[in-house]
């Protein structure tokens, strides 16, 4: 007899669990859908047009040269017209130190840590007038000193006319804030969709001997993993172009904006970190809502989730007039974008960034949370119901 070769124990295959045979299978669906590539690419090209086409920042015109020119045009023009002529001395005090600031500032080279300086000094002239009720208070007022201040305190101030100019980090905050979050978010409700598909149907991994909630929480799982590395892969090509044209940035660049009609201020390293953690708790939230939809009815998920993440951009979501507005801070779909939850890395911020009242970043991490954890049960409910059910039908049969 020919001597067969001896297969040790420890080289034996050791056979797969029903429950690692699902996840496998719910990876490979997800990362086998051209649908999901062509999704994915897509959105990888929607962040990186700006950088491709300019994108202006309107810099030059909200605290740049031209601005400064403009302003000290106008006040000598008034002042050589003899508008001021008859004001009181307090008024042309501050018109005489006005001149001076805004001198200086058209003098200085741009961008330079002396223009920001003399610019400074100019709103805080400004300020000062305004708080004599000589002119206007308004947010904008506040939010455009404070920037020019901060810049102000930079060794070496940068200022970005278009997002062809901007660093890895001012760019990934500015186009976050920029984009709708359906276009971050619709490859997670893709690939989750993927990722639930053949619980839904009559195959050999559905019908493991495991309990459908088991392997809904284990593709869910799955899912969850890969929407995470999807966020990253959607936004690294235009991290890796902003930096090889203009370097990573600096974590502490000032960020000002007008929030509930406050100004905040803050860095670009405190934006990026905020916007990373409200886009995974984002997309966490759509893994467990197309998961709760798949429970309750097969096939359906990537509808539910397509329907919240286009709910946003309906001008009526976000209407003063509309009654929505009261209810619509404590709902997920708020939270799926960051340009109007987190600051917004802008020049011209005199806007509000708030398009829905009291979304702040903290209750929409609260929110998320929640409305996860509770679609989660409902998934898991639902299949834990459905297969009581189902076994009590199969012993009355047999019964």
């Amino acid at each position: 007899m020919r001597n067969l070769p001896r297969i040790d124990r420890d080289d034996a295959k050791v056979p797969r669990s029903p429950m690692t045979a699902m996840v496998r299978t719910s990876l490979s669906d997800c990362l086998s859908s051209k649908a999901l590539i062509v999704v994915l690419i897509l959105a990888q090209a929607l962040f990186l047009l700006p950088g491709l086409v300019g994108y202006p920042t309107l810099s030059d015109l909200a605290i740049g040269q031209e601005q400064v020119n403009q302003t000290l045009e106008i006040l000598l023009t008034g002042m050589e017209s003899g508008v001021y002529d008859s004001a009181p001395d307090a008024l042309k005090d501050i018109n005489a130190r006005e001149l001076e600031a805004l001198t200086a500032a058209s003098n200085a080279p741009y961008p330079s840590k002396e223009f920001f300086i003399a610019y400074a000094q100019y709103y805080d002239v400004e300020i000062e007038c305004a708080k004599l009720g000589h002119t206007e208070s308004t947010p904008s007022l506040y939010a455009r000193s404070e920037l020019i201040h901060r810049l102000a305190g930079l060794e070496n101030p940068e200022v970005y006319a278009s997002a062809t100019e901007m660093p890895a980090l001012y760019y990934l905050a500015f186009v976050l804030g920029l984009m709708p979050g359906i276009i971050l978010l619709l490859p997670v409700a893709l690939l989750t969709s993927g990722s639930q598909r053949r619980l839904g149907g009559r195959t050999l991994v559905s019908m493991a001997p495991v309990s459908r909630a088991s392997e809904r929480l284990a593709c869910t799982a799955a899912a969850s993993a890969l929407s995470l590395a999807c966020l990253a892969a959607t936004l690294l090509p235009a991290a890796l172009l902003a930096a090889m044209r203009n370097g990573i940035g600096d974590f502490a660049y000032p960020v000002v904006s007008v929030t509930d009609g406050v100004v905040s201020s803050s860095t670009i390293g405190d934006v990026l970190a905020q916007d990373a953690t409200l886009m995974t708790f984002a997309s966490l939230m759509v893994v467990a809502l197309v998961a709760a939809a798949e429970s309750v009815r097969a096939h359906c998920g990537l509808g539910v989730a397509i329907a919240l993440l286009v709910c946003p951009l309906i001008p009526i979501y976000t209407s003063q007039s509309s009654r929505w507005r009261a209810v619509a801070r404590h709902l997920p779909s708020s939270y799926i974008s960051c340009g109007s939850v987190v600051e917004l890395p802008a020049y011209a911020n005199g806007l509000d960034i708030r398009a829905i009242p009291g979304t702040t970043w903290e209750l929409g991490l609260v929110t998320l949370f929640l409305f996860t954890t509770a679609l989660l049960a409902i998934a898991l409910f639902t299949d834990m119901a459905r297969e009581r059910t189902a076994t009590k039908q199969l012993a009355r049969r047999f019964s």
